[in-house]
């Protein structure tokens, strides 16, 4: 969520010949939309704030372990809606990680580093039985906190969590009595908090009305964006043909208004190694198949997209909670070679950037040094 213009000596810090094309349609659409916007850098994941932590990046790049930034956690498998799209929906079993789990998963990773947390599904985070002693547990050992619901079960989360949160994301969905179980709870956020929405473009959520009383929502309630996408799970051709059709449709939109569009095209890192996962790791719900045992990590939540899965396959799971620290130092090694296996990847220009800083010294700390960015710790 940065506020800042983010390119290095007048051009933007990624290009789209950082990305692996696999035919001349993803090759064509990459070339044309797959620069981040502005509102993309701002509200979004698209890398350049690894540059703000170098002792991070200079921990991975000498081994010490020392890596950690942010991390998502996903502590229930359960949601109150069955969005079409989503890949919960499709699940046949549930899981919920214990209290305790999580706990130690987030005090190995305070030893190296740990900032900020997002709290995230899994299936929906607030239904989660212990979520309010983990949300204000997790404000009193110093963390940024940042939530993503579908915002219907506000009601149950502590005043004290909504006031302390960093930023708050609400998935905005089409379903019976949406417009009155969807809430926007700025009455109780946090002066500093940043609340915006997200929308997935697909189904019941993809007619025009919709986009236009989302968009009222938003501007009654002083959200500072929302955030459009296709169903990501779409095969690849598919996938282009909706960013297309988007595109299309932010052009004809005003500039200036709150909807911005974010392009995500699956592919590949172009090597074997998910460099993303020793700053930002991702402690899933899912049960381990070896101990039966719910909460295995990560290297990301887009793990699901490969193949279009629809679930968190053991090959990418890169160790046990308990297990955090042996992977940090490289006593536990990944099971899958990202550049055969990672096909769904929508982080590989991240992953590439992070190569490069490794294996060819190629950084951007000056370009970034005095540069101001809100939330900067969620990488």
């Amino acid at each position: 969520m940065s506020d800042v213009t983010l390119s290095v000596n007048g051009s933007p810090l990624f290009s789209s010949s950082a990305v692996v094309t696999v035919d001349p349609i993803e090759a064509a659409i990459a070339e044309r939309y797959l620069r981040p916007s502005e509102q993309e850098h701002r509200f979004t994941s698209t890398g350049v704030k690894f540059w703000k932590h170098r002792a991070a990046m200079e921990g991975y790049r000498d081994g010490t372990g020392h890596s950690v930034i942010s991390t998502h956690i996903a502590p229930e498998g359960r949601c109150n809606l069955s969005c079409d799209y989503c890949s919960v929906t499709h699940r046949t079993f549930h899981s919920t990680i214990p209290l305790e789990t999580i706990q130690d998963y987030v005090t190995k990773l305070k030893s190296r580093g740990l900032k900020a947390v997002i709290l995230t599904g899994g299936g929906e985070p607030t239904v989660y039985k212990h979520f309010n002693e983990l949300g204000e547990w997790l404000l009193d050992e110093g963390l940024d906190l940042a939530l993503i619901t579908n915002g219907t079960q506000f009601k149950r989360v502590s005043d004290r969590i909504l006031d302390g949160l960093s930023w708050l994301r609400i998935s905005m969905n089409r379903f019976e009595h949406w417009e009155r179980r969807i809430t926007v709870p700025m009455d109780r956020v946090g002066a500093g908090t940043v609340v915006g929405m997200s929308l997935c473009h697909s189904g019941d959520n993809s007619d025009d009305e919709f986009l236009e009383k989302v968009g009222r929502i938003a501007d009654e309630n002083g959200v500072s964006y929302v955030r459009v996408l296709p169903d990501c799970m779409l095969p690849q051709a598919e996938l282009v043909r909706e960013h297309r059709r988007l595109q299309s449709l932010f052009d004809a939109m005003p500039a200036g208004g709150k909807f911005f569009h974010q392009v995500k095209i699956h592919s590949a890192p172009t090597q074997c190694t998910c460099h993303q996962s020793f700053f930002r790791p991702y402690l899933s719900e899912e049960v381990d198949p070896e101990s039966g045992e719910p909460g295995l990590v990560f290297p990301c939540d887009s793990v699901v997209l490969n193949d279009q899965a629809m679930k968190f396959k053991s090959i990418f799971a890169v160790c046990r909670p308990h297990e955090i620290l042996d992977y940090l130092d490289g006593r536990i090694e990944q099971k899958f070679d990202a550049t055969v296996h990672c096909t769904g990847c929508v982080f590989a220009r991240t992953v590439n950037m992070l190569d490069d800083y490794v294996r060819k010294g190629e950084e951007h700390f000056d370009e970034f040094e005095h540069a101001e960015m809100r939330h900067e710790n969620f990488v």
